[in-house]
């Protein structure tokens, strides 16, 4: 994960107590690039507040904005150096520009002009890919991932809405953001 032993599930506990919301970036012609729609699709299912963005997530700026969030997670691939499937949530000025994701400066130009329109905390949750060439299948490793991160996201914000202080996921999810593609 990002920062020590901290399991994903142990990094996200903070961030959502608070509104909180995923967007997918990525294709999913391109074998592992489809981590990002593929895990806010599945949370999606679940009711809880994610966009599929595909690989155009500045056309969702005016979702974003209004969904209320104050928490925004963006899932990518990211190359990490790290074995396949393996799962970072890292700070945007730990990745950006230049070397992380593969979507680097559209991710950029979107985090800047969303900070500049209101104050959000963001996280970008990164998995390393195996293969990500057109018309390849997604790897088995980050199949894997997906779901590790889907029961994370599952079991914090389970445990958030239980607590009276944490926030509802409902609240951001009413806004009409599950969008699937």
């Amino acid at each position: 994960m990002g920062s020590g032993d901290l399991t994903l599930a142990e990094e996200l506990a903070p961030l959502l107590t608070r509104p909180w919301l995923l967007v997918g970036v990525g294709s999913d012609l391109r074998g592992d690039d489809a981590f990002g729609p593929r895990l806010a699709r599945r949370l999606a299912q679940d009711g809880l507040p994610c966009l599929d963005a595909g690989t155009s997530p500045e056309s969702l700026t005016g979702p974003i904005l209004r969904s209320g969030a104050e928490v925004l997670i963006l899932a990518d691939i990211g190359r990490l150096g790290a074995p396949p499937g393996t799962l970072r949530l890292l700070a945007p000025d730990a990745v950006l520009p230049g070397g992380t994701s593969t979507h680097d400066p559209s991710l950029s130009l979107l985090i800047s002009y969303l900070q500049a329109q209101r104050p959000f905390m963001v996280r970008i949750l990164a998995v390393e890919p195996v293969q990500r060439g057109l018309g390849a299948p997604v790897s088995d490793a980050v199949l894997a991932a997906i779901e590790r991160a889907g029961e994370a996201f599952r079991d914090r914000a389970r445990r958030a809405a239980l607590d009276p202080r944490g926030a509802r996921p409902e609240r951001v999810a009413s806004a009409g953001l599950r969008r699937g593609k």
